[in-house]
């Protein structure tokens, strides 16, 4: 009698950069569905023909009740806004992270799916050394929506892992797929001969994770049991105009590029990041995040010149 293996089917709810490195990470191991508006979906299904993409928006009503029976996982990826996005639309990040969240929970009640939470440190107080242990008390809008979302999660007993995430960095296979973030910001601009502008006074402090550290986290949880929060960060901060300066720096002794950094307004103070401890998931992997960050600096200057060739 033949065996059959069984592969675990993926549901990717949101394909940005994370949601994307997860689908060309796991799709060797697992059956990989995707949905999403469908932005980048000509440049996934090129490098990714084996996954299948469904053009929607994961919120709409009644879909995930139509969806959740033939899946295992559900990756929660739908941007949130971040810090900052909330700052400047509040409503707007207030309905998807709140009202259309608390709409879809409801609708997975009854489905045996682990889902998977993809939160924020900014749950925690701006305090040192936060644990799992420690009592969430944000302090900005963000942090709040975050939190509130993994408390919908466990009032509806949904089985969940909730990962509270510092920020990341990094490219990973695709360059030019979601890549938002401050780092790859000012790395675009230093080859588009642009200077960097930094929103605030720049003094504000930011735990960067790399992408790659993420994803070996995320494809060692797969299997686990729900039930558990880990936070996935460094817990070393570090002044974003010191970034800028690091990555300037960078560009003019490597590739002669002579940028400047600019700062939008001084009088404008951006939230610190949380200190949040990553013990728990080293412990669990026996894999430590990568410190070096300015060889990671360097390899995302070098992958991005490479695919702009």
């Amino acid at each position: 009698m033949a065996l059959v293996f069984y592969l675990k089917k993926i549901l990717i709810a949101g394909l940005g950069s994370i949601g994307v490195e997860i689908a060309s990470t796991f799709y060797h191991d697992f059956e990989i569905t995707c949905i999403d508006h469908g932005r980048y979906f000509d440049i996934v299904k090129q490098k990714l023909p084996e996954i299948n993409l469904i053009k929607s928006d994961i919120h709409e009503k009644g879909l995930i009740k139509k969806l959740a029976k033939d899946f295992d996982i559900i990756y929660y990826l739908v941007d949130t806004g971040g810090v900052v996005g909330c700052m400047n639309d509040p409503t707007k990040f207030y309905e998807i992270n709140t009202t259309k969240f608390t709409n879809l929970v409801k609708e997975l009640n009854g489905f045996d799916v682990h889902f998977f939470l993809l939160s924020s440190v900014f749950v925690y107080p701006n305090s040192q050394n936060c644990t799992e242990e420690t009592e969430p008390k944000p302090e900005t809008l963000y942090g709040k929506l975050r939190l509130n979302q993994e408390q919908i999660l466990q009032v509806n007993n949904i089985k969940s892992t909730i990962l509270r995430v510092s920020n990341v960095f990094g490219y990973g296979s695709f360059v030019k797929v979601g890549n938002y973030g401050a780092i790859e910001k000012f790395i675009e601009n230093i080859f588009s001969d642009k200077q960097i502008t930094l929103h605030g006074n720049g003094n504000h402090l930011v735990d960067y994770l790399y992408k790659d550290d993420l994803i070996f986290y995320l494809k060692n949880l797969v299997s686990e049991s729900p039930g558990e929060i880990y936070n996935i960060s460094i817990g070393k901060l570090q002044k974003i105009i010191n970034v800028a300066e690091i990555i300037s720096n960078m560009g003019k002794n490597l590739y002669q590029k002579n940028t400047e950094i600019e700062i939008s307004n001084r009088n404008e103070i951006y939230p610190n990041s949380p200190i949040a401890s990553p013990a728990k998931i080293i412990k669990k992997t026996h894999h430590e995040p990568s410190l070096n960050f300015n060889e990671k600096i360097q390899n995302m200057m070098s992958v991005y010149l490479k695919h702009e060739r």
